[in-house]
């Protein structure tokens, strides 16, 4: 039954346009055209279904339901964070693919993608043949080049030297191990390794779409949603919001020879590539010899720099350049009308990532959430904490001491670039299910899928990913006495379609956005009530490669006469977020929580000027990091200048993108 009323739905043509009086109908039940099976399925009977989806055509005329959009309706003075009701398709809302990239690709306005990967496993392209999607040494490769042996013993000989074929013994014995003549253990090969560094990783769509952000239509309900096509829904015309393809990176970004890069690398990263030692050099659980995203020197300006340095051309913004907002936007926006929800990050459902969002006061917390327990050595009693806790370990004997995050790594990344994508990869490819501990490249993980979401299948990666990590260091306790102390973690990592959007550390992903603050409140007497003038460029190819940060005596940007202005707001003060401007991540009023509302916080105190009347690019970071509790995919720190740099700051990046090429690399 539910497959013949997908067809009836499908059968009725071509969406065009649907007026405030038809949302209308559908509000007050008398037409359910367009609604999901969810809401579908309580209707009496099949029969009552079936009238109601049969009765567009003579009621309305230029109501034409196809599979080319998916629209979301929420209420404008209800906090819920639900959706009111639901237009369209799923599946059109769920058509994102995952490419690999080849950066040298860069001469065009568009880089052809060398194929699309498998969405629920990284380690393959879609046709089934392996990707070259892991990074390895030169010295990591020629280990299998010498004579090796299924056993220790060195009797049962597997191959000579030189003839060692990773895709043939990994499709003979799996994740078998091998010896040399000496029966020393080798490292081996597997055939989704590469010691190339020009590929990237990328999500995006092969099609055109186009957004409609947090709009009242004529019906008086608030719209989020994507179309395939120009659109005039309930009033609003959404035809000046296109996202063409663009494979936008999944995670903050880390980089190779300073280009950035989307990509998991077996051994230690270029500088600023690399977490940290925890305050005083006592802990050292996250220096490990891999890449991690790149902070310490990535701002909203070098982040354009470094992005754009990947094209033959360094004065472009295309093919390739930093994270747009408008592109993170619009997969956000698609999510959360996919689900019917703005709270993606609660504990239960996707989660928030590495944060402090949520509780850990008990193992079981602990093993739901992540975050710290701890005790001495000496004792048997673990103790709990979030990665914001001060907890009585004490980094000096004069009763020092600071939170988790910054005790362990100083608030360095955690998770390494890519490293949940391919966690998750690697779970799909052998097998493993849900819950189950297993070993990746010397980590230990598990994953749980997601609630009411494909979890790890076809659909995509939407899953949250564990790794536990333990270390035992001397540190001080409350008397000022010197003590071993053991520390074991969970790293929570959340994937939303492959996308990992909040926690651990933030990402500068304001490409094409532009908020510029002018400095008229002393701050001696406020922090907030400065004018914000609010600009949107969705064209990546029109960007602006502009480097200074403040305009002196309100001077005026080259872009702002060529951006498109979305108004003029305040900033209201740090706050969670009742309303946003539409297309924009700025905060128009004040309210709600982190599961009302908005969903989501947003920073925006002036610390971005100190000269007063002068004008600042007021930087956009979002995820939020481990410190937090308000972490989310739209949290936004915006009270520094688009020039701040800070440890636990990363960039993004994204291309434009032609047709996919044959699905295997080069």
């Amino acid at each position: 039954m539910e497959k013949e009323k997908d067809k009836k739905i499908s059968e009725l043509g071509k969406l065009e346009t649907v007026t405030g009086e038809e949302v209308a109908l559908v509000e007050k039940g008398k037409k359910n055209y367009g609604l999901p099976m969810s809401l579908l399925a309580k209707a009496s009977d099949i029969e009552d279904v079936n009238r109601s989806i049969e009765g567009i055509r003579s009621d309305i005329s230029d109501l034409q339901i196809q599979d080319n959009y998916g629209v979301a309706s929420w209420s404008e003075d209800d906090l819920a964070p639900e959706c009111t009701g639901f237009f369209g398709s799923w599946e059109f809302l769920n058509k994102w693919n995952v490419y690999l990239l080849d950066t040298t690709d860069n001469a065009g306005e568009t880089t052809t993608p060398v194929g699309k990967l498998m969405r629920n496993n990284l380690f393959r392209f879609e046709d089934g043949s392996f990707a070259p999607t892991v990074g390895i040494t030169e010295e990591m490769r020629a280990e299998c080049d010498v004579e090796l042996y299924l056993d220790e013993a060195h009797q049962q000989k597997y191959c000579d030297a030189g003839a060692f074929n990773a895709e043939t013994f990994y499709n003979e014995h799996g994740m078998a191990k091998l010896y040399n003549a000496e029966g020393v253990e080798v490292r081996v090969l597997r055939p989704w390794e590469t010691t190339e560094t020009k590929y990237t990783i990328g999500i995006g769509r092969d099609d055109t779409v186009y957004l409609l952000d947090s709009l009242k239509g004529k019906s008086g309900r608030i719209w989020k949603g994507l179309f395939a096509t120009p659109t005039v829904w309930d009033g609003i015309d959404v035809s000046d919001y296109p996202l063409p393809p663009t494979a936008m990176s999944p995670s903050p970004v880390c980089t190779i020879g300073d280009k950035p890069r989307s990509f998991f690398y077996l051994y230690e990263g270029e500088k600023n590539c690399q977490s940290s030692a925890g305050q005083s050099n006592m802990c050292t659980m996250f220096q490990v010899g891999r890449t991690y995203p790149r902070t310490n020197d990535m701002n909203q300006v070098t982040n354009m720099q470094r992005a754009r340095s990947m094209n033959a051309d360094t004065s472009r913004s295309y093919p390739f350049s930093e994270g747009g907002f408008h592109a993170l936007n619009t997969y956000v926006t698609a999510q959360e009308v996919l689900y019917g929800t703005k709270y993606l990050h609660k504990n239960t459902f996707f989660g928030s990532g590495i944060s402090s969002n949520d509780s850990c006061d008990s193992e079981s917390t602990w093993k739901q959430n992540g975050g710290v327990r701890y005790k001495l050595s000496s004792s048997g009693t673990w103790k709990y904490a979030t990665w914001s806790t001060q907890g009585d370990i004490y980094y000096a004997a004069d009763q020092k001491r600071t939170n988790f995050t910054t005790l362990l790594n100083l608030e360095h990344p955690k998770e390494q670039c890519m490293e949940s994508q391919m966690v998750a990869s690697f779970a799909c490819e052998t097998g493993i299910q849900p819950g189950v501990e297993f070993e990746f490249y010397g980590g230990t993980y598990w994953y749980e899928n997601v609630p009411n979401a494909s979890g790890l299948s076809e659909g995509g990666m939407n899953v949250r990913v564990f790794k536990r990590m333990s270390t035992t260091f001397n540190a001080y306790d409350s008397a000022g006495a010197e003590q071993s102390w053991d520390v074991e973690i969970i790293l929570r990592m959340s994937l939303v379609g492959g996308m990992n959007l909040s926690g651990d550390i933030f990402a500068y992903w304001g490409g094409g956005s532009e908020n510029v603050g002018t400095y008229e409140i002393d701050k001696n007497t406020s922090y907030t009530g400065n004018p914000v003038d609010l600009y949107i460029e969705p064209d990546q190819k029109k960007w602006h490669n502009e480097t200074v940060v403040s305009k002196a005596d309100k001077g005026v940007f080259d872009f702002e006469s060529r951006y498109r202005k979305l108004g003029t707001y305040t900033n209201l003060g740090n706050s969670y977020v009742l309303k946003r401007q539409p297309y924009s991540c700025w905060k128009t009023e004040n309210g709600g929580s982190i599961s009302t509302g908005e969903c989501h916080y947003v920073y925006d105190h002036n610390y971005w000027g100190s000269v007063l009347n002068t004008r600042y690019r007021i930087g956009l970071r979002f995820r939020g990091n481990a410190f937090h509790g308000i972490c989310s995919a739209r949290n936004v720190t915006a009270y520094y200048a688009a020039s701040a740099t800070y440890r636990n700051s990363a960039g993004s990046a994204q291309a434009l993108i032609a047709g996919a090429a044959p699905l295997q690399a080069e």
